[in-house]
């Protein structure tokens, strides 16, 4: 969640596509705090926003979600008065994206690994490279795995996923989450 803290209290330096940086930003951010697709985040109107939540009726699934909404959220809702940046095709939205990350420093280096041909194949490449307007709902989803306070099946219900086992290959936890999110277990205590 600090990254995504980091992310939206990020002050764009410049005026070089600065309102477009901005406007992609908000989008971006809505996303990690809501576990909507781009194709859902991307097209909400003031009619979604009811009282404190979120309702949407996700255009893949035809689904009816209701996420509770995030202060961030709140303040972005009110910045554009009430009408969420949209008509930004998918393909702008994610070049533009990287280079937002990049300006903002994410620079960790992420390694992973799949198979090619029958061949294991390694890469490893700094974060802003691998992001896209698909990681803010994958962040949303592991993020709120992560806080240990959501059920999975709640979570599951907010992102569509059937089987624990998909929703669990899609969060891919790290070594890290998993040990932070356990180091404060009774297991490890005296």
């Amino acid at each position: 969640m600090n990254e995504i803290t980091r992310i939206y209290y990020y002050k764009f330096v410049g005026q070089d596509k600065r309102k477009a940086k901005e406007r992609i930003r908000d989008l971006f951010v809505l996303g990690c705090l809501t576990a909507l697709r781009y194709s859902d985040y991307s097209t909400l109107t003031k009619e979604n926003f009811q009282g404190d939540y979120l309702v949407k009726r996700t255009k893949k699934t035809n689904v009816d979600v209701k996420v509770p909404l995030h202060d961030y959220v709140k303040e972005i809702f009110a910045k554009y008065s009430g009408r969420i940046p949209n008509g930004l095709c998918i393909q702008y939205v994610n070049k533009y994206l990287k280079v937002i990350m990049k300006e903002i420093g994410l620079n960790d280096l992420i390694t992973y690994s799949f198979t090619k041909g029958g061949k294991l194949i390694t890469v490893t490449r700094k974060k802003w490279e691998l992001i896209s307007s698909h990681t803010a709902r994958r962040s949303a989803a592991t993020n709120m795995y992560l806080t240990g306070r959501m059920k999975t099946l709640e979570i599951m219900r907010l992102t569509g996923h059937r089987t624990e086992q998909n929703f669990f290959k899609y969060i891919r936890l790290t070594n890290d989450d998993t040990a932070r999110s356990i180091s404060g277990d009774m297991f490890f205590k005296k």
